[in-house]
């Protein structure tokens, strides 16, 4: 399994916003959100993309990662853990697109031997066979569903089986939308079509790889979910680092 990285942290983001967290990053997406605009250069070449661009663009950056097979990977997670008791994030680019992967289910299910919570982050296009698959009925799924500022066409980035899935099945599961304070006129009308087809909680956040920008757009998207009666969500790892990486 590719690993961008992994650490032990404060969740930034959503409902468990706070929380004591280990975050693994598996490497791979089904996206490229070249509308977030985020840039990274690497040696002469500029990349764009979302703010994860090393777990996205992975012939870029594969001699980067680090490989493990199911029980390293667990180790790692012990070995962060000590006698603590995190949450765990398991997250991207998009790690689903891992979800049929025998070494992939093998480490959930090891985590779940150590009685530890855990979340995905995904952006909720892939729709999981949960009878198939029932472990998957035991976690947190954070939906980051990409609206169309993320640049990806509209029938790829809304599955709304697999987000009625998700809400139906999963242990618990709620929406996160990042938000371009310029943008939140054209943004509430499509989270409210995603929520006639897929109704679930809302937790508005405010876009910007960086505390500039981030505060640039905080205080109008607080502004918008409240007169939407949706939640706020704040990104503290931003807040707190900046863009610092591996936080």
């Amino acid at each position: 399994m590719q690993i961008v990285e992994s650490f032990l942290s404060i969740q930034g983001e959503g409902k468990y916003a706070g929380s004591l967290a280990i975050f693994v990053r598996f490497a791979g997406c089904n996206f490229n959100c070249v509308g977030f605009g985020v840039k990274f250069k690497l040696n002469d070449e500029i990349l764009v993309g979302c703010d994860t661009i090393r777990a996205v663009f992975t012939d870029k950056f594969k001699d980067k990662y680090e490989y493990f097979n199911q029980g390293e990977l667990l180790k790692k997670i012990k070995h962060l853990k000590q006698n603590l008791n995190p949450i765990v994030v398991i997250t991207g680019g998009e790690p689903l697109i891992h979800y049929k992967n025998t070494e992939f289910i093998g480490f959930i299910e090891a985590l779940f031997d150590l009685n530890l919570q855990v979340h995905f982050e995904s952006n909720g296009s892939i729709e999981i066979d949960f009878n198939k698959y029932p472990l998957y009925k035991n976690c947190i799924f954070a939906l980051s569903v990409k609206l169309s500022n993320s640049g990806v066409v509209r029938d790829k980035r809304l599955n709304f089986g697999a987000l009625n899935s998700f809400k139906n099945n999963a242990k618990d599961s709620f929406y996160k939308f990042v938000l371009n304070a310029n943008e939140l006129d054209i943004s509430s009308k499509e989270i409210d079509e995603i929520l006639h087809f897929a109704p679930n909680d809302v937790f508005c956040m405010p876009m910007g790889e960086n505390e500039i920008l981030l505060k640039r757009n905080a205080i109008k998207v607080a502004e918008f979910a409240i007169s939407k009666g949706f939640n706020y969500s704040d990104r503290l790892h931003i807040r707190l680092w900046d863009n610092k990486e591996g936080v």
